[in-house]
């Protein structure tokens, strides 16, 4: 900040409100409430030893490859059928006039729906409405056509019933905004249904990933998965912990016992020399308009937020200070709100506070979440600020 309004207002002095050392938040037992806190394992073990004792596989950190592999799907149900398609045929064409593989395998997938038991596990995971449509729209896809044409889609019932589950389940989603309550016991249930009813090679375990198509799809997604791998998300949720906490933790804090932050600011208002400008960032934001709504302190003659939450929490009705609906007071200053669309975390207060709240859009060309620190090194900030300040 002094760097960057020296140039432009050297008259102008800036002085750090930093609460952060005693009104922050820290794990006060060290943390104890976190699973497997500093002992390099994210899930404590389970085993004959009872609950604390070391366990073995995914619970030891040991990535789960069949919950990855199912993140994959998630985010793409087609993407396990797209795989086994372009190796193999990389690896062999059919011969002219040859009988598509999978074309039992198609035929045997449009009556999937008729079967009652396995319609009973899709109603009750809540997905039993969108699949009979989503097997159409894997058959019919581009990527489902070439791997029914595919040497390996006779082995591949399991590939295939996943990807009618995982399409489904995208379905159902999108269409209620919301993830059907569907644990991985039940999806794999309706899987194996799925298999024991479509033609194919049984080696492949009743979709269990088990078979020589599912180890070579395995073997593909490899490193992509671990992209996205929770068992290494749990693995390193201590470090991931450390990291989160303060910035989470302080939001979570301030919101249930913000006063002692409040008068840290409020004694930094008192010893400086009007008039004052108090400007803050992202959580500090809150705190300041929280005190300015709860204290007449006639020496800030302006409100500078950046990058700041105070708007939407109000709009939430999770203010501390005003509830939704009650007007901000006549004494709280004139109140400048700078903000980046591409910084997630930054919202504007136009809309909720009219006429009280002067918007400011700064475009700092940073992906988020660098944007929500970005703003100190925009020199768009200080020419803002160099024109504002009393």
């Amino acid at each position: 900040m002094r760097e960057g309004l020296r140039p432009l207002r050297p008259d102008v002095a800036v002085t750090p409100c930093y609460w952060g050392g005693s009104a922050g938040s820290t794990l006060h037992a060290n943390g104890i409430s976190v699973p497997g806190y500093g002992t390099g394992r994210g899930v404590p073990g389970a085993g004959a030893g009872g609950t604390g004792a070391a366990g073995t596989g995914a619970e030891d950190g040991e990535p789960d490859e069949d919950v990855e592999l199912w993140g994959l799907l998630y985010l793409d149900p087609l993407l396990e059928l797209r795989l086994v398609a372009s190796e193999s045929t990389a690896r062999q064409e059919l011969a002219p006039g040859a009988r598509p593989p999978g074309e039992a395998l198609s035929s045997a997938a449009l009556s999937l729906a008729g079967d009652p038991s396995l319609r009973g596990l899709l109603d009750a995971a809540g997905i039993g409405d969108e699949f009979a449509s989503a097997v159409a729209a894997v058959l019919t896809s581009p990527d489902g056509r070439q791997f029914l044409r595919t040497p390996d889609a006779g082995a591949g019932a399991g590939v295939l019933a996943r990807a009618f589950v995982a399409e489904a389940i995208r379905r159902r989603t999108e269409r209620n905004g919301s993830a059907a309550a569907f644990d991985g016991t039940a999806r794999d249930e309706a899987v194996a249904r799925i298999v024991t009813l479509l033609p194919g090679d049984p080696s492949d375990e009743a979709g269990t990933h088990r078979g020589p198509v599912a180890r070579r799809v395995k073997r593909l997604t490899g490193r992509l998965a671990l992209g996205l791998a929770s068992a290494q998300v749990v693995k390193r949720r201590s470090a991931l912990t450390d990291a989160a906490h303060p910035a989470a933790g302080d939001v979570l804090l301030y919101l249930s016992r913000g006063a002692a932050i409040r008068e840290i600011v409020a004694e930094a208002v008192r010893v400086a020399e009007p008039p004052v400008v108090l400007l803050a960032h992202s959580l500090g934001g809150i705190a300041s308009l929280d005190l300015l709504v709860l204290r007449r302190l006639p020496e800030v003659e302006l409100l500078v937020t950046v990058g700041s939450q105070a708007p939407f929490l109000y709009e939430l009705g999770a203010l501390p200070s005003l509830e939704h609906g009650s007007p901000l007071p006549a004494h709280v200053p004139r109140w400048l709100n700078v903000y980046d669309r591409r910084d997630l975390l930054s919202y504007v207060g136009a809309g909720v506070f009219p006429g009280r709240v002067d918007d400011v859009a700064l475009d700092s060309r940073q992906p988020f979440p660098l944007s929500h620190s970005a703003y100190w090194s925009n020199p768009e900030l200080y020419r803002l600020l160099a024109a504002e300040l009393p």
